[in-house]
């Protein structure tokens, strides 16, 4: 985060702006960091534990109510920003008014190119996934990735912000959709550059598994909305029947190999074929809570 914010002057060149920062109930001294080091930045402090979704709504939600500024920048705090990146974009949306979003050229931590759009998802992809484990390819004429996501607030006070359904994963899939039907384009900003270390949260030790649980949840959710909860159904079960042929192929090549970390892997198919995307998952209690509040 500190990296990041270090990137924000630079990149907002020559544009009035404000930086907030949500901080998700971290506990590793990031607030005191932020008040020694960033006493400019605003900050909010969640109590409880929220998603992807509910965090970035507090600022966005204020932003189309109170009309105090023409659009908006989510952004990842394992981004760093390169020099007049967020100004690019915001000179996109100006010149294109039809675009209710743009993202930049992304590059991973080695300095390679990184998809921004994305195919929208499929009942093929859904089970190609499930079945070799590739996600959404590469598409100029898809949905765009919530890393780094200017997002014109005209645009957000017709379609709303995201919905707090998906707690990760698949927020920012369903979002560009909403924007799509309700008219606006997405679009790319080329001549924008954003260095994204990618994943350095959810895929840590430990956490893999409930990430990998986390995204199938929010793939049913999302076919749910927008496909029909029978399709997801069906779906979800002929994905799960495929993660368990595969579960107990990788267990007997493990015990014909002794092979341990085939074992582990054999495990962790089993446990998501096990699965249900239908129920909630325990870090979602706290979302489902503040759901019901708003409501």
């Amino acid at each position: 985060m500190r990296a990041c914010l270090r990137t924000l002057p630079d990149a907002c060149r020559g544009l009035r702006w404000r930086a907030t920062v949500i901080d998700n109930v971290s506990g590793d001294g990031s607030l005191e960091m932020l008040a020694a080091e960033f006493p400019e930045v605003a900050v909010l402090a969640n109590r409880v534990r929220l998603g992807f979704g509910a965090n970035h709504n507090q600022v966005l939600h204020r932003l189309v109510a109170a009309g105090s500024a023409r659009h908006a920048l989510v952004l990842n705090d394992d981004t760093e920003l390169a020099p007049e990146a967020v100004t690019r974009m915001v000179a996109a949306l100006d010149r294109r008014p039809a675009l209710g979003a743009v993202v930049p050229t992304v590059l991973d931590g080695q300095g390679r190119p990184s998809a921004t759009r994305l195919a929208w998802p499929t009942a093929r992809s859904w089970l190609r996934a499930d079945r070799r484990d590739i996600t959404e390819l590469a598409d100029l004429n898809g949905w765009l990735q919530g890393a780094c996501l200017a997002l014109r607030v005209a645009a957000l006070r017709q379609v709303g912000g995201f919905d707090e359904r998906f707690f990760l994963f698949y927020e920012d899939v369903d979002l560009s959709r909403r924007l799509v039907e309700a008219g606006w384009g997405l679009g790319v900003c080329p001549e924008a550059t954003v260095v994204h270390h990618g994943h350095a949260t959810v895929l840590r030790p430990g956490l893999v598994e409930t990430t990998l649980r986390q995204g199938r949840r929010s793939r049913h959710l999302y076919f749910t909305k927008h496909h029909g909860a029978r399709r997801a159904t069906v779906l979800s079960a002929a994905g799960r029947t495929i993660l368990a042929a595969r579960a107990v192929k990788t267990a007997v090549a493990a015990a014909r190999g002794h092979d341990p970390a085939a074992r582990e892997l054999a495990r962790r198919r089993w446990a998501l074929a096990r699965s249900n995307p239908h129920r909630p998952l325990p870090q979602e209690a706290a979302q489902l809570t503040r759901a019901q509040k708003l409501k």
